[in-house]
Formats: C-alpha cells, sequence, structure tokens
C-alpha cells in the first residue's frame, strides 16, 4: 500500500481549476467595468445588440464648420442681454469685444470697445482690446 505523503490536489487538477476560476473573475471584472463606464461591443467590434452610435463631431473643426459651440452662443447671447439692459456695462462690453477678438472679428470688436471705454475710461481691459483689434485691423 503506498503511503501518501501530500495532503491536497494533485497539480494535474490544481491548475485547470485555478485556469478557470482566473477566468471567471476577469470576465466578471470586465463586466462590471464596461456597466461602469457605460461601454458597449467589444475589442472585436460592435455586438448585434448594441444600438448604433450616432457620431457627433467634436472638437475645433464642429465650431469652424457650424459656428461658435452653444456655450459660447450662450455666452454671446446673455452678454448682448446684459448690454441691451445696461447699454453702459462696460465690464460686458469688453468681455464681448474679447469674444469677437478672439474670432478675429476685429470690425465688431472695435466699436464695442469704444463704448466700453465711453462708459468707463480707466477701464485698462477695453483700452488694451482696442490696441490689439486696431493693429489687427492695420495689417
Amino acid at each position: 500500500m503506498p503511503a501518501s505523503s501530500s495532503s491536497g490536489l494533485p497539480p494535474r487538477i490544481y491548475v485547470p481549476i485555478l485556469a478557470v476560476t482566473a477566468i471567471l473573475f476577469l470576465s466578471v471584472m470586465a463586466y462590471l467595468v464596461a456597466l461602469g463606464f457605460g461601454v458597449t461591443g467589444s475589442v472585436f467590434g460592435k455586438s448585434a445588440n448594441s444600438a448604433p452610435a450616432r457620431s457627433q463631431p467634436q472638437g475645433s473643426q464642429n465650431a469652424v464648420e457650424g459656428g461658435p459651440p452653444p456655450p459660447v452662443m450662450a455666452q454671446i447671447a446673455t452678454l448682448r442681454s446684459r448690454i441691451a439692459s445696461h447699454p453702459n456695462d462696460d465690464v460686458a462690453l469688453t468681455q464681448l469685444g474679447d469674444m469677437y477678438l478672439a474670432a478675429n472679428k476685429f470690425a465688431e470688436a472695435v466699436p464695442l470697445y469704444r463704448q466700453a471705454l465711453r462708459a468707463n475710461p480707466h477701464n485698462v481691459a477695453a483700452r488694451a482690446g482696442l490696441e490689439q483689434a486696431r493693429d489687427a485691423l492695420q495689417r
């Protein structure tokens, strides 16, 4: 009768059980991560039951082709309404002038800066913006 010196599973059974357990654990973790981040499909492509994603262009290319992005348009509308209700609001005038200056619309920026300086001759930002817009127009 052979003596059994070790207790536990033999290696030929232990290794496959360990491999199956690791695969199951990693599969469950991948599923939970996919749920948490809202990922659909797989590395091999979209799954058959996933809805087709609507691709919406992002970044500056969208802004160039379709005009300013919605947050910028909202800010412009807010500034225009502030200026309409308070025509001597030099801060709003300067901010709108800065937006036009950043968009390279120098001719639209100059009157805003001038109006801001008429409202507050000590507005340094309006004076600097006016100089930048004039310099850009001369070039």
